[in-house]
């Protein structure tokens, strides 16, 4: 019987923005034990991706080698070669798919609602860093602000955003714009917006899996403006929603002990 189990990167495996720790580390290696194969399926890219796993890459109990990574809502997959290096089995480009003028347009309107934030918060100031929108070949992270931002600032944002919602209410505006028709805008962590063509969300990594008897999947944002939220609702009684990687450790050992129940 083929089984994997998919997780989410951020406020899973790891805390948002931050690098796996050993104890995951342990947990993933308990399902290779029991003939579970692993993937990774995050929003980020490839770059981002590999540095959280830096510890997963060296000395530890887990195969990375047979690992399945799936960059961009898995619309990138990598496996590893003999040679131990990522190998890219393919990658989609949203410039094609939507053209490139539109693409331009979509930017353009992006950095105009960025503007938007200085009259959304009550006349508080937002913290603003740098790399506010990123191209990450099959999708856009519209990051309000700033990918250079560090923990504190995000924090802070994070507490505005609780408050005044304005990545919903931009959201939403969009969404309404017909430059926007059959793409997906979702909530992309704590500070960003996701935005891609529609069917490029997580389920995506799926076709990679057809020939699998069962197909896990755990993330922390399985609500509907969540960017784990198809993958979540497409596996059914297999889909597990965690509050942090703690909690990850609890569903990988209750995925464990259902498995021994059987």
């Amino acid at each position: 019987m083929k089984k994997i189990v998919l997780f989410d990167m951020d406020g899973t495996l790891t805390e948002p923005r931050k690098k796996m720790k050993w104890e995951m580390t342990k947990a993933l290696h308990s399902l290779q034990k029991a003939n579970y194969e692993l993937g990774i399926v995050s929003g980020s890219d490839m770059d981002y991706m590999t540095e959280q796993c830096e510890i997963m890459l060296d000395l530890n109990p887990v195969d990375w080698k047979k690992i399945h990574y799936l960059p961009c809502n898995g619309t990138k997959y990598y496996t590893v070669s003999a040679a131990a290096t990522f190998e890219c089995e393919y990658s989609l480009d949203m410039r094609v798919a939507v053209g490139v003028k539109r693409y331009n347009d979509v930017i353009y309107k992006l950095l105009e609602s960025q503007r938007k934030m200085r009259y959304m918060l009550g006349g508080k100031e937002v913290p603003m860093t740098g790399t506010f929108i990123q191209y990450r070949g099959s999708m856009i992270n519209w990051c309000m602000i700033g990918r250079n931002a560090s923990s504190v600032e995000r924090e802070e944002f994070k507490e505005l955003d609780k408050v005044y919602k304005f990545r919903h209410s931009l959201m939403s505006e969009l969404t309404c714009n017909p430059l926007f028709e059959n793409l997906v805008l979702k909530l992309g962590g704590d500070t960003s917006i996701d935005i891609y063509p529609i069917g490029w969300d997580k389920t995506y990594s799926f076709k990679n899996f057809d020939e699998y008897d069962e197909i896990y999947f755990v993330g922390d944002r399985c609500t509907e403006e969540g960017n784990d939220y198809e993958a979540y609702m497409a596996v059914k009684e297999k889909g597990y929603i965690t509050t942090g990687p703690k909690d990850t450790i609890r569903i990988i050992k209750e995925i464990l002990s259902k498995e021994q129940a059987k």
